[in-house]
Formats: structure tokens, sequence, C-alpha cells
């Protein structure tokens, strides 16, 4: 998303703030649209639990009846080569494994932010975007949500440091002495296709620290000048030289420096659903305004074999 001019931000505060102070119901879903849209963008943009397995929507007439639960379901088939799989528990969804088995399911679970008010009339003050102003703290509620469970998640079927899982009977969280070198890049990549299921890297997560190593190769190990190409340009420059994504996060506390995950392409790990994707609701009384975000949204890991964690000690 481009950045606005000021006088951009400025003309669509004040739409904002004449929708907000409308007593036309249309005008005022148009300023809760416009809230809505930015929200559901940054997410996509700030999350790399979404970036990693891509959120899909589905609809009512695509859910599935269980018989115990009339909460809503999606089954898939299992990938045939598939040891295991291993739902993600997001809000109240309880974790459930599927072993050596046909099919999966994706429950969906209501994740709800605090509710948030502010004085309308302090809105317009306000020099940066409104929309950024009302979203900021239910993007990072949401998003927390997300990427601690499905990292977790991630960090509880590798079982632990140089442990053999013995769905795939790999080791699939191994650890690399002597630092990140070219050697051991490398040598990282091979651990995830290293297995019986043979799944390549797609996509790679590492914190903005952890990075920052990959700038330092000198250039007989880089090449010419992609070291300093890497500083200036970040990950675009790893994903040309290595043919992976690669995600960067400042989420320290859940990737730790020097640590990173490998994972295969989504088609292969599993299925993230929306059945309500981001949306954000806001209700005015008199000079006071409440806002809230909520999402409904299921994942699951198909495959307990798609993906690797890679400690550089």
């Amino acid at each position: 998303m481009a950045d606005l001019s000021m006088e951009e931000v400025q003309l669509l505060n004040q739409t904002i703030c004449d929708g907000l102070d409308s007593r036309d119901p249309v005008r005022f879903k148009e300023a809760e649209d416009a809230l809505e849209d930015f929200t559901r963008l940054k997410m996509r943009e700030k999350g790399f639990a979404r970036n990693i397995l891509p959120i899909q929507k589905v609809t009512n007439d695509q859910l599935d009846m269980q018989q115990h639960t009339s909460k809503p379901y999606k089954v898939f088939e299992m990938e045939i080569d598939s040891p295991a799989a291993v739902s993600v528990p997001l809000g109240t969804t309880p974790r459930q494994y599927w072993i050596k088995s046909r099919r999966y399911a994706v429950g969906f679970s209501r994740i709800l932010t605090p509710k948030f008010q502010v004085d309308v009339d302090e809105l317009r003050t306000y020099r940066m975007d409104i929309r950024q102003v009302l979203s900021d703290n239910a993007i990072k509620d949401l998003l927390t949500e997300e990427d601690t469970k499905f990292l977790g998640q991630v960090d509880e079927m590798l079982i632990g440091a140089g442990m053999t899982q013995p769905f795939t009977g790999s080791v699939l969280y191994q650890q690399l002495s002597g630092g990140i070198t070219r050697d051991s890049l490398w040598d990282s990549l091979k651990v995830l296709p290293n297995t019986p299921l043979s799944l390549e890297v797609q996509t790679i997560l590492l914190n903005h620290i952890t990075i920052k190593e990959y700038a330092k190769f000198p250039r007989d190990e880089m090449g010419g000048d992609l070291s300093a190409d890497v500083m200036k340009n970040g990950v675009g420059v790893l994903e040309d030289v290595t043919g992976r994504r690669w995600i960067s996060t400042i989420k320290k506390g859940l990737v730790p420096t020097n640590h990173v995950y490998h994972f295969a392409d989504p088609k292969f790990m599993g299925k993230f659903l929306a059945l309500a994707d981001t949306t954000m609701y806001m209700r005015r009384e008199h000079f006071m305004l409440e806002f809230w975000g909520y999402e409904y949204n299921g994942m699951t890991i198909a495959n307990i074999g798609s993906a690797a964690h890679i400690h550089f000690t």
C-alpha cells in the first residue's frame, strides 16, 4: 500500500470524521468500511501466519456437518503421504490430531478484541491516519492470537531440538554450529526435504536481527555485491539468490534471534480458513465512539512433516 501524502491523509481523516458525525447510517457505514478495509490490509502485511499459510474464504454452503457438535467444520482429504495432521487451537478451538487418517477437519472459532473507546472530538486533532489510530490495538490483539498459536503448534509438532519426530522418523528441529554461513545456509535447506516426504522449502521465517547476519557474508561467499544489496534491499535479494520466499518479523519473542523456520508449499501444509475475515464494528453514543474487531477462523496443519526449525548456534 503506497504511503499517503499529508494532504491525502487530512482529506481522508476529514471524510471519516464527517461520516462519524453524520446521522446518516450510510455515511457512518462508509467510515466503518474504511476502517475495516485498512485493518484487513494491515493484517495481511503484519501477520506471518497469513503469509506462510494464506487465508481462504469459505461460505456456509461449503461447511460439513459433524456428529457431536453444531459448530462449523470443513473436512478435507488428507494428502496421501501425510503421516498426521493437527489443528491449531485458535480461540476456543480444541487441539485435535488425525494420525494415518484419510481426512482431517478445520474447526472454526471466533476471536474477539477488547472494546476500545475514543472521544470523537479528539479525532479531529489527529494529523496521522485515523484508520491507523483506531485499528492499531485491534490488529495487535488478533495477530498475536494467530501468530502465537500457529508457531506454538509448529514447535509442539517438531517435538524439540535434536529429537526424532515419531510420525516422520526425522529430526526436523536441528541445531547447526558455526553460526550463519553460506555452507550452513545450504545445509539448513536440506533438513525439511531430508524426510520420506521430500518436501522442499518454499518459505523462510526469521526475525529482523537474524536476517542481518546474511549481509555479513563476504563477497566471495555471497557473490559480488550481493551482501551490500542484502543490507540495502533486504529479503528481496535473498529470494533471488535462494529461490525461496523470506519473511522477516520484528516479533523476537516468537522467533528468537538465530532461529529460522522453514515451511513447505502451502498446498502441502494445510488450510487457514475464514468464515468471517477480520471485521470491525463501530458504535457511537453521544460523543464517545466504541469500536472492536473480530474474526471467525480455523486452521489445521495437514502435514506435520511440512515445517522445520533451525537453530544456528
